[in-house]
């Protein structure tokens, strides 16, 4: 879910296809470089990289937390 302090639940990879594959959003946050490299198939897929390379080495995107919630609703389940 897109909010502050929602309940994040472990699941395995068959799970994770099968949400995916209906109404669940899959946000990946690997770079855009790696998102271009390939990425899985899902109906709804967002990528928002949590890392962003810079000159100086990796570092966390500042506005990763904004721009999630920019693309997505409160009532939206995400698996990342």
């Amino acid at each position: 879910m897109c909010r502050s302090g929602a309940k994040v639940v472990t699941i395995d990879v068959r799970e994770a296809k099968n949400l995916i594959q209906t109404d669940h959003i899959y946000l990946d946050v690997r770079t855009v470089e790696e998102f271009a490299k390939g990425h899985v198939d899902a109906a709804k897929i967002i990528n928002i990289p949590y890392m962003l390379d810079t000159p100086k080495g990796r570092v966390k995107n500042p506005d990763f937390l904004k721009e999630i919630s920019s693309v997505c609703n409160k009532e939206d389940h995400l698996v990342v």
